[in-house]
């Protein structure tokens, strides 16, 4: 296992996924529009088998679910144990026992039985090798079976990503920029290369729709800076500072949101790629 690998496992098993869990209701209100959105491109049906790679603490498995129906299944893989225990739970809670849900790497492990559609809602940036991974996503996938996920357009397009950064770099340090296509959020922003990544997997098809849309950050500009500190691009940064320099962050970043209040939410521009590929 590289280190690159091994830090995101640990961030997500520990204060990257437990931070998910203590706000998985704001989380599933913020990204509400990229659900709906996967949810209308992907149109699972009345008795298929879903898998969703990254699903988190369950949102996007538990929609699936519903479509699909008793007579269909959905199989949710994450590599985060704390938002899995989660998404079990909100499935018993909501007698969905045709979802269920495993801890795994969609780079290297086994993915439950071939699917006929597989989604993912931000769930396939963060691979090291994402060649390899589409290729066992894609021998998990019946022949036919269809792709369609959710990934992040340029920062540039981000306001809710690029208004933080912008904030917390006048008062702290940050590390040199990442290799743009090294795992993480932005890594399939080039959707030029991502598309290629798909061709070279294995998949046909594939194509990729822009979305732009205002996301819903809270209902009080202090609530939406805490959120960005706490599970935004700047949380990973700010975590290890003190908090004289993280007040000095939340206090700007509070003005900032002030500015973007509309009908009492504040409102962040956000784009997307919808990709979508056949296998």
């Amino acid at each position: 296992m590289t280190a690159i690998n091994q830090d995101q496992k640990e961030f997500w098993n520990g204060n990257g996924g437990s931070s998910w869990v203590s706000g998985q209701e704001e989380m599933d209100r913020f990204l509400a529009p990229f659900t709906e959105q996967l949810m209308t491109h992907a149109v699972p049906a009345k008795g298929e088998r879903v898998l969703d790679i990254g699903c988190g603490t369950g949102d996007t498995s538990l929609k699936a679910a519903a479509a699909v129906g008793a007579s269909g299944s959905v199989h949710g893989v994450d590599i985060s144990q704390p938002m899995l225990n989660l998404a079990e739970s909100r499935a018993a809670g909501q007698g969905a026992s045709h979802a269920s849900f495993a801890e795994g790497d969609a780079q290297t492990d086994t993915l439950g039985d071939a699917a006929d559609l597989v989604i993912s809602r931000f769930g396939v940036m963060f691979f090291e090798e994402p060649t390899v991974a589409f290729k066992n996503i894609h021998a998990h996938t019946k022949p036919g079976g269809r792709m369609v996920f959710i990934c992040w357009q340029p920062v540039r397009e981000n306001e809710w990503v690029h208004i933080g950064l912008g904030i917390a770099k006048k008062h702290v340090e940050f590390p040199p920029p990442p290799d743009p296509y090294a795992p993480g959020p932005f890594a399939f922003a080039d959707i030029e290369r991502t598309l290629g990544i798909l061709g070279d997997a294995g998949w046909s098809n594939a194509k990729a729709e822009p979305f732009a849309t205002k996301l819903n950050q809270g209902s009080s500009a202090r609530d939406a800076a805490e959120s960005l500190m706490l599970r935004g691009p700047i949380s990973r940064v700010m975590m290890d500072k003190t908090d004289a320099e993280k007040e000095a962050v939340l206090s700007d970043l509070t003005d900032a949101m002030e500015a973007k209040m509309v009908d009492s939410k504040v409102l962040l521009g956000a784009g997307v790629w919808i990709v979508s590929a056949t296998a």
